[in-house]
């Protein structure tokens, strides 16, 4: 048994390069989605430095200090 999937798809109205109008009022060439991810990886990324940066720069824990980052960030962004 097989399916056929239909053959039309969505198309965009926007022209390629157009830029988008963001939420917080900025133009942005990114779906919000997607700027909002890199928002929140820059964030987590500046704070796992500084994590790293506390601890004197021990190497060999970055990746704790991602985690730990990312449950901070967390922790704020819920209280929101």
């Amino acid at each position: 048994m097989s399916k056929e999937r239909g053959s039309q798809q969505a198309t965009s109205t926007m022209s390629v390069g157009t830029p988008m109008s963001s939420p917080i009022g900025e133009k942005a060439d990114l779906p919000r989605q997607t700027l909002e991810g890199a928002l929140t990886h820059d964030r987590i990324a500046q704070l796992a430095y500084d994590l790293y940066e506390q601890r004197g720069r021990q190497e060999g824990l970055a990746l704790e200090d991602w985690l730990n980052a990312e449950l901070q960030l967390v922790g704020v962004l819920g209280q929101s």
